[in-house]
């Protein structure tokens, strides 16, 4: 663990002593923090695959900012994950404990985001829910609802803000023991473009834009693609582009440079 974490229930000395925000070792959750103004951050050891990438990640960027980062081990959800490291209901089993802790309990999820647990409608929920449960009331939200991963990424750019951080992120749901990502799943694949399309180059194992699954024209024409990586088309498209894939060839492959 990095200087910057704790392993203590109870989190205190917050900006903001009833909000909390829960964190990865992504990208969203990064910069959430500081679109947020730098909250108490809470990670949830889970027992999952992604822990020990997580937690490298997440020791770096605590120890260069001073991430005030508490670290729970109240729950381990590691024997529900599925083959493509979702957890299903993962946040609302976060929810449920973090609202012992604050009033705003901030997740982190974006416009398009796939998960069914990780909409607009499933925090309503969750906070009407949780505010009868506990006869207080409760706000769970995502500071990103209404942005891409792309936009969001296009935000902390804007602020001036060190980029390098952003590639000590983690990102990858098929992790190996590095902090190398796969670039082929659809967590590299979300990554890779909301960095390429601000210009930010980031290393993977392999290219994720020689992917056959992101190369795949018909796909990206009737929006399946985006649909499959809750990307937006457009945004797939951009991405694609800047590594020079181009449309379908008269072999019926996609070329690229």
């Amino acid at each position: 663990m990095g200087a910057g974490m704790s392993t203590n229930r109870a989190t205190t000395g917050t900006t903001s002593p009833r909000a909390i925000l829960l964190c990865g070792g992504g990208i969203d959750s990064f910069v959430a923090w500081h679109y947020l103004g730098k909250p108490q951050a809470l990670y949830f050891d889970l027992g999952d695959r992604n822990r020990d990438q997580e937690y490298r990640a997440l020791d770096t960027l605590a120890r260069r900012h001073s991430i005030r980062l508490a670290v729970s081990r109240e729950l381990d959800l590691g024997s529900w994950e599925l083959q493509d490291g979702v957890i299903p209901l993962r946040y609302l089993h976060l929810v449920a404990l973090a609202c012992h802790r604050a009033d705003t309990v901030w997740c982190v999820a974006v416009k398009g985001n796939l998960g069914t647990d990780k909409n607009a409608a499933m925090f309503e929920g969750l906070s009407e829910l949780i505010s009868l449960a506990v006869g207080r009331d409760v706000r769970v939200d995502s500071p990103f609802r209404d942005m891409t991963k792309t936009e969001v990424v296009r935000w902390y750019v804007d602020q001036s803000l060190p980029v390098d951080d952003l590639i000590c992120t983690h990102s990858c749901m098929k992790p190996k023991n590095t902090l190398l990502h796969c670039g082929r799943c659809a967590g590299c694949v979300r990554r890779w473009v909301a960095l390429a399309n601000n210009g930010i180059e980031a290393p993977f194992a392999e290219d994720p834009w020689r992917w056959g699954q992101v190369q795949e024209n018909d796909g990206l024409q009737n929006g399946q693609l985006g649909s499959l990586y809750g990307l937006c088309a457009e945004e797939l498209q951009l991405a694609r582009s800047s590594v020079g894939v181009r449309a379908s060839s008269p072999e019926g492959h996609l070329g690229s440079r």
